[in-house]
């Protein structure tokens, strides 16, 4: 009788870190030059009627395969915690069958905390790079530029104010889209200058708004994302060096 050969356990890199820090390209270059596929460990990504919102939009690149936890839609409701990470570890695992080394990239805190909590359980020999945000005026700068960019966007597709404005028409969203970051800061300005919101696509703000709706979105995004970075420094205490991919680091383990 032949024994059944054991498995192989993947090797998952994790690159996790703030909002707006170069997550998705430090991850596609790595998968650039290995061949790895990429699973986004991102809730609010799942939702496919929020594209640029999550900056789901533009992520994909010819040449680089990139997962997703789920296809979503707003009606569908929030994904837990939980359930993300149930997903990303199901994803991770059957990549993991085909592919000698898995990517993963990331910043949200309640799904990576809870896949943190799980590490004692996960048979992959898990490695973890943190990106940090730069100092506080140059992070603000950049996230201010990304935002304008989400207000109003080249080309096809919607821009997160007709994003916000469609899911403002039905009430039952309301509450879930008043707690995504942008949304929130959107919504603040729209009371401020009396502003419609279910026709924010129809009737764009006046520049100095859309200004003001910019910088009140970046320094939201500036907030969470220090946080963000506080809580990874704490839960991942093994990391692997900011200065790039080294095949010799694969042996630490997080």
């Amino acid at each position: 009788m032949t024994d059944t050969p054991p498995t192989p356990h993947p090797l998952v890199h994790l690159i996790a870190g703030p909002t707006g820090v170069g997550k998705s390209a430090a991850a596609t270059r790595l998968a650039r030059e290995t061949g790895a596929p990429i699973v986004v460990a991102d809730r609010l990504q799942c939702f496919t009627d929020l594209a640029t919102t999550s900056a789901r939009a533009g992520a994909e690149v010819p040449g680089v395969c990139r997962y997703w936890l789920g296809d979503r839609t707003f009606a569908d409701g929030d994904l837990s915690a939980v359930a993300a990470t149930d997903a990303l570890v199901r994803l991770v695992e059957e990549l993991g069958g085909r592919y000698r080394l898995v990517i993963v990239e990331g910043g949200s805190i309640s799904l990576l905390r809870e896949l943190a909590a799980r590490r004692a359980e996960l048979s992959w020999r898990l490695t973890v790079r943190l990106l940090s945000p730069p100092g506080p005026d140059e992070y603000v700068a950049a996230l201010t530029r990304r935002a304008r960019e989400m207000l109003a966007p080249d080309g096809p597709g919607r821009g997160l104010l007709a994003e916000l404005a469609a899911l403002w028409h039905e009430p039952r969203h309301r509450l879930l889209a008043a707690s995504v970051n942008g949304f929130e800061a959107v919504l603040e300005c729209c009371a401020k200058y009396a502003l419609d919101v279910e026709s924010l696509d129809e009737q764009p703000p006046p520049e100095r708004v859309l200004e003001r709706m910019a910088a009140l979105i970046a320094e939201r995004h500036a907030e969470h994302g220090f946080l963000q970075h506080r809580v990874f420094s704490e839960i991942f205490d093994s990391r692997i060096p900011d200065s790039g991919f080294d095949e010799r680091h694969w042996e630490r383990v997080a």
